[in-house]
């Protein structure tokens, strides 16, 4: 956890821990011996106390299995730490005074820093000085930090004038046909009988061209008018066209104290914006727990309504921005350890999987005004029990008697800022201010449309008049053509638009991926039994079969009307006679979805049992992913070219890196031929999601995991006489050296900790990238010097740049000042985490010159 420590309450902590018949580790000092390959190293371990000194001596007795059990050792990069043979572990131990312990650690590890916990009598050692990191190099390391007929020839037609197409030209053609064959005809007045039949006729031959208008121009692309005929025309060329889609965010739910945890099993939450009740222009969130499987869908619990961060006696009163660990405690303490360990289960069984972190309060005033809204992020917490991974674990802290919770969240999910929990606000008088950040467990997916239920019964059939306060449930009838061997059509309400799911993969639409509705449907069968049915896009490749054929399509209009749409027997299934369709679904979609934060404060109330639980209600952060349909313009120019925006095989390498860019977990790739002596190789380098080197443990399985799924991927699309070569980056460490004036008013000190955090691999405090985050580095990009350069001066304080040296970390010769340029191979990327512990993953020292000292 990185978490960062307030010195002054740490070392407070530490001199109450005698009064308790506490101790814990104060500092180690280590020693190696002299020579090239020293076989082990040796570790004098202080304690603050020595209270127990003699009771640990006496639990180990001597024996190396229990002595590594009690002095357990972790970390390591290249020579990791463990039980097994050859790992690094420690050996033996022996007294040297009353608060001093040496041990005998072998063999010698690596540069990376270790953590020696110490594992006895959790009573009786304090769990926040249980642990303490150290390094092998002699140093003090401590806890801060569809044919004519025969007869009598038919008399000659008139001549036919094909240019006729509207009302006029039609009565002047009948006018001139009336001539020709009644002697002496002429027109007289137009209320004759003669006169009004050739209008009615001139009438209808105009609705007829009209239609034949309309239908010729369906049968092409470019000049069809229906939004049906259009997908119709694009999925001949595998182009799918986007329907828009619905917005979504997540709900943050504060439940009833004393209100049993429960999940939506039979019911669906809704929330709108606006006024209660809601009125024309208000905008409907819902959400679909029903359609889960009940081990996918949310737990809520009261518990978990709000949260704390334990600070241990503010000694940790914040979180770094980095952080993927914390210490919570509910806001009513947790009385036991059975309590604690209740919710520790809920995260290692799933059940608990989502976390919220927002901040309350100005952290520099302690009130409302001035709290940045937008400093708030959703974390993934890790299931599972293996502690090493993560996994949930609740603690003890004895000096207190609190029970509490640690749980970890994904990597990816590392705090983007600092987080203060508490603040120390001056006076007069100084107050501490507490809660000023806090987080939020009772998370609820939803998805913006009004949800609406339907009824299709048989052609014929009455239709039940709706249920008193039930609006949302219509009852309709199914179109069934032919003679019942055809296919069976239900539209469906003209209550809104039918809304739309977001694409699987995420992202902007392509016209790869075929829309999907929010319709969920079942088919009640005569016999009462029911059927889910699946919705595809085109029932061409369905059938009859029980297997194959519980399909159903859907078509949305110009209008934005839908109509759904069963197979006739041969392509899809039969709709059974007597069938009745039970239909759910939402309506919305579009921008309309798109609101900002803390708008979705009104909930339909709950029935049954659930009737209250849920006390308030918001969104925590803007929603920004709904879409409106794709344009018919778009379509047009967008499907006869799609195929040349993805190629379903690779012919160049740009083909091969963005077939190998489509995996997920890659980043960025590059490719280039290489002559293996017998065929040709695309060698291509992967930069995986999230890596800034390969090396470690973790790294190195990810990157087993992800080669493969590349490696299959590219196999389908390749040509045939050509060979793959998957290869990682290449990373290429930095050495820089920057001198920089400092303005007079600043302390040299504060710049370096700003100029360290805008140039790292992370993120700064306030959320943005630092410079040599991996994100913001691609293969082959050369580093200039003016990028740095323009970087700085973007830092207050900062007078002007004296020198810069940039070279390759593993260069003999130094950095040329001055140099505009560090050149950079197609399959390398830059690297530069600045971390002591690993120095061969790049650096960046800063010379400040000037300022105040």
């Amino acid at each position: 956890m990185a978490a960062i420590q307030f010195p002054d309450l740490v070392d407070e902590r530490a001199d109450q821990l005698q009064s308790h018949g506490l101790d814990g580790l104060k500092l180690a000092l280590v020693s190696v011996p002299p020579g090239p390959n020293p076989s082990h190293a040796d570790l004098e371990l202080h304690f603050f106390n020595g209270l127990h000194l003699a009771a640990i001596l006496a639990d180990t007795g001597g024996d190396p299995a229990r002595v590594r059990q009690v002095f357990r050792i972790r970390g390591g990069a290249r020579l990791v730490a463990g039980n097994a043979s050859g790992q690094v572990q420690v050996s033996a131990v022996a007294p040297l005074d009353a608060t001093r312990l040496s041990l005998r650690i072998e063999p010698v590890g690596d540069y990376s820093t270790y953590r020696l916990e110490l594992v006895w009598d959790a009573a009786l050692i304090d769990p926040f000085f249980s642990a303490i990191g150290f390094r092998f190099r002699p140093g003090c390391f401590t806890n801060d930090c569809a044919p004519p007929q025969a007869g009598r020839p038919p008399a000659p037609n008139p001549a036919i004038d094909y240019l006729a197409k509207d009302y006029d030209s039609f009565r002047h053609t009948l006018m001139v046909a009336m001539a020709e064959r009644v002697p002496g005809w002429a027109s007289t007045s137009e209320a004759d009988l003669d006169q009004v039949l050739i209008g009615l006729f001139a009438a209808a031959a105009d609705e007829l061209s009209d239609f034949q208008d309309r239908v010729m121009a369906e049968a092409y692309l470019a000049t069809t008018r229906k939004r049906v005929s259009l997908a119709r025309h694009a999925r001949l060329v595998d182009y799918h066209l986007h329907e828009g889609n619905q917005a979504s965010t997540w709900l943050a739910l504060e439940l009833v104290d004393g209100q049993a945890p429960f999940s939506l099993d039979d019911q669906e939450l809704v929330a709108w914006t606006g006024d209660d009740p809601p009125t024309a222009g208000a905008v409907f969130f819902a959400s679909r727990q029903r359609r889960l499987a009940p081990a996918q869908r949310q737990y809520l619990d009261p518990r978990l309504n709000r949260l704390r961060l334990y600070t241990w006696g503010n000694a940790q009163p914040a979180l770094a921005a980095g952080s993927t660990t914390a210490d919570l405690v509910p806001e009513l303490p947790l009385a036991s350890q059975a309590e604690a360990d209740a919710l520790r289960d809920l995260v290692r069984e799933g059940r608990w999987r989502e976390l919220l972190i927002e901040e309350r309060l100005n952290p520099l005033t302690g009130q409302t005004p001035g709290r940045n809204p937008m400093k708030r992020q959703l974390l993934r917490l890790l299931p599972g029990a293996d502690l090493d991974g993560g996994a949930a674990e609740s603690r003890f802290d004895p000096l207190t008697g609190t029970w509490m919770l640690r749980v970890s969240w994904r990597t990816e999910d590392a705090l983007r800022f600092d987080f203060a929990f508490t603040s120390f606000c001056p006076g007069p008088p100084p107050t501490v201010v507490e809660d000023i950040s806090v987080f939020r467990g009772n998370l609820l997916p939803v998805h913006e449309g009004r949800p609406l239920r339907v009824r299709f019964l048989e052609p014929g059939s009455p239709l039940p008049s709706d249920v008193p306060g039930l609006r949302h449930r219509h009852y309709q009838r199914l179109d069934r053509h032919g003679d019942g061997h055809d296919w069976v059509l239900a539209p469906l309400p003209d209550d809104g638009p039918l809304a739309y799911l977001p694409p699987r993969l995420g992202g902007a639409p392509t016209g790869e991926e075929p829309a999907r509705s929010t319709l969920w449907l079942q088919v009640e069968t005569p016999g009462g039994g029911r059927e889910d049915w699946d919705e595809v896009e085109s029932l061409v490749h369905s059938d009859d079969s029980a297997e194959n054929g519980d399909h159903f399509m859907v078509e949305t209009d110009e209008h934005r009307r839908s109509l759904l749409r069963f197979g006739n027997g041969s392509n899809g299934r039969l709709l059974p006679a007597g069938a009745v369709v039970h239909a759910e679904y939402q309506v919305g979609g579009g921008h309309a979805g798109n609101i900002g934060a803390d708008q979705l404060v009104n909930l339909q109330p709950l029935t049954g049992a659930l009737n209250g639980a849920v006390l308030a209600a918001s969104n925590p952060f803007d929603v920004t992913d709904g879409r409106e349909p794709e344009a018919a313009e778009r379509i047009r120019r967008n499907a006869p070219e799609a195929f040349r925006a993805r190629q379903l095989r690779a012919v160049t390498l740009a083909d091969y890196v963005k077939r190998a860019e489509e995996v997920t977990g890659v980043s960025r790739a590059v490719a280039r031929y290489a002559w293996t002596g017998s065929w040709r190789t695309v060698r291509i380098a992967i930069d995986p999601a999230g890596f800034t080197a390969l090396g470690d443990e973790r790294s190195d399985a990810l990157w087993s995991e992800l080669r493969p799924r590349v490696a299959d991927h590219l196999e389908a699309v390749r040509l045939i006489g050509e060979d793959i070569e998957i290869r990682p980056p290449r990373y290429v460490p930095l050495d820089i050296r920057v001198v920089v004036c400092a303005d007079d008013a600043y302390w040299r000190e504060d710049l370096r900790f700003v100029l360290e955090q805008e140039f790292s691999d992370g993120w700064t405090a306030d959320g943005r990238r630092g410079f040599f985050h991996p994100d913001q580095w691609s293969f082959g990009q050369s580093l200039h010097r003016s990028m740095i350069e323009g970087r700085l001066q973007r830092i207050a304080g900062i007078r002007h740049l004296v020198s810069l040296g940039m070279k390759r970390f593993s260069a003999p010769l130094p950095g040329v000042p001055g140099a505009p340029l560090l050149e950079i191979g197609f399959d390398e990327t830059l690297l530069l985490a600045n971390d002591p512990d690993h120095l061969e993953r790049g650096l960046i020292r800063f010379d400040i010159q000037g300022g105040r000292r």
